[in-house]
């Protein structure tokens, strides 16, 4: 009887990528940096074309647009522990990355396992080593390898990879100024939302004939109160697209940051100036779910945190009579929350249409997985998340949430502009009309 395959993961961890003869990676089972692409020899492996002397399996995910509107593809090395225990003598098994653009600039990354790491007992763990990498559109070569770091056993691919340009891109300039090829660090909740060790930024500035003053509000409280799942879930989406947003800048104007917590009823930051706002200044508002007892007592009190998020909203967009001649623009990005054992507040009273206050409402939906009729697995039923990884065939992925949530409710009378989207390229598209609706705003009196 065949021993149970147990896989060993191993991941990246690297700061920005520069061209290599200035880039430094990092591996989290030692350190890795450009002294290995020479002490090794990467370069003639590149040029021999030898046959693989470590069996091996080696994958490149196709290029997608992330939700840090950026092009993401993912890069894995994979060796099987049969293979590791014939190395078990000898090691650390070392991998290498290098990706070359078309102008000939290269940027490298790696890792290493010392041999006796993926030792368990009789059995030999197999390692897995993934790489992923923000890329522009453009055409690069992917030069992947492993190797005994004792023998010099080694295995080598080069591949071709093409990034395509978005089809009819809403925003073609959000990417100029970036570095080709960026590789992604390994993080910890809440860093791996944010990504902080890459300082490139989107940048997003609004040509605006009159002053204009963007507020951007952004909800943490899930509609499960004290759900770590849920919270966690729609940060993976809410986190990256705040970074994306962060990169608003008007031409005649400013952008401020509010993050609320409803479940407080508290602003957990605020940041009046968000070109200026760093994530260290508002981190641990994301660190951790606030703690909730859902009790009676809580469901009475989601009333008013449905008040307490009309009057911030209010307060940010301004009063309607704006005194300092400067338009005002309100952009609330939320996962949909849905408070469904309460007694609704009524509705903010209608808000008579004034061009120079406008509402936006990004109302960002994960995506799950829905077991379609008479395919569920024995003892299964409902829907399940993209992660619970169902068989092939069995499932359909649709938004999490599809009707209008309770935030909806409240801005849909302060005349917002509402956008459920839960997919980057909705992101996107709704970001280009916020963006193009912002810079014809005029001004206030």
């Amino acid at each position: 009887m065949s021993l149970p395959r147990i896989r060993a993961l191993i991941f990246v961890w690297c700061v920005c990528a520069l061209p290599a003869h200035a880039q430094r990676g990092f591996g989290n089972f030692g350190s890795f940096d450009n002294a290995r692409f020479l002490r090794y020899p990467f370069d003639k492996w590149a040029a021999e074309n030898a046959k693989p002397q470590i069996r091996w399996n080696v994958r490149i995910d196709p290029p997608r647009l992330s939700p840090h509107q950026r092009m993401v593809a993912g890069l894995h090395i994979s060796v099987d522990g049969d293979e590791i225990r014939r190395h078990q003598n000898t090691g650390p098994i070392i991998m290498f990355v290098r990706i070359e653009d078309s102008a000939g600039h290269r940027y490298q990354t790696g890792g290493q396992r010392p041999i006796a790491l993926l030792h368990r007992g009789a059995q030999f763990l197999d390692l897995d080593y993934d790489v992923s990498a923000f890329l522009l559109p453009g055409d690069y070569f992917v030069s992947l390898a492993v190797c005994d770091g004792r023998t010099l056993e080694h295995s080598f691919v080069r591949r071709r990879l093409h990034v395509s340009a978005i089809n009819a891109d809403p925003l073609p300039d959000a990417w100029n100024g970036l570095p080709p090829v960026e590789f992604l660090p390994l993080n910890g909740i809440p860093d791996a939302w944010y990504i902080p060790q890459l300082r490139s930024r989107i940048r997003l500035p609004i040509e605006t004939q009159r002053p204009v003053r963007v507020e951007l509000l952004v909800n943490t409280t899930p509609s499960e109160l004290g759900s770590l799942i849920s919270f966690r879930r729609n940060m993976e989406l809410v986190v990256p697209s705040l970074k994306v947003l962060m990169g608003i800048a008007p031409s005649n104007g400013s952008a401020g940051l509010s993050i609320i917590d409803l479940n407080r009823r508290a602003m957990s930051d605020a940041q009046a100036d968000l070109l200026a706002a760093d994530w260290p200044q508002f981190r641990s508002s994301f660190a951790e779910l606030s703690p909730v007892t859902v009790d009676a007592k809580t469901l009475a009190g989601q009333r008013g945190m449905l008040d307490y998020f009309a009057r911030e909203a209010t307060r940010l967009l301004g009063p309607t009579d704006q005194p300092d001649g400067v338009a005002h623009a309100l952009i609330v990005l939320s996962a949909p929350v849905y408070f469904t054992r309460q007694d609704k507040p009524p509705p903010p009273p209608e808000v008579p249409a004034d061009p120079r206050r406008r509402v936006f409402y990004i109302s960002y939906s994960p995506i799950a997985a829905v077991v379609l009729p008479g395919t569920l697995p024995a003892g299964r039923s409902g829907a399940a998340t993209v992660d619970s990884a169902p068989e092939a065939g069995s499932t359909i992925r649709r938004p999490l949430y599809i009707f209008t949530d309770d935030l909806e409710h409240v801005l849909k009378p302060m005349g917002a502009r509402v956008f459920r989207v839960s997919k980057p390229e909705e992101f996107r598209k709704a970001l280009a009309a916020i963006l193009d609706e912002i810079g014809k705003m005029p001004a206030g009196r």
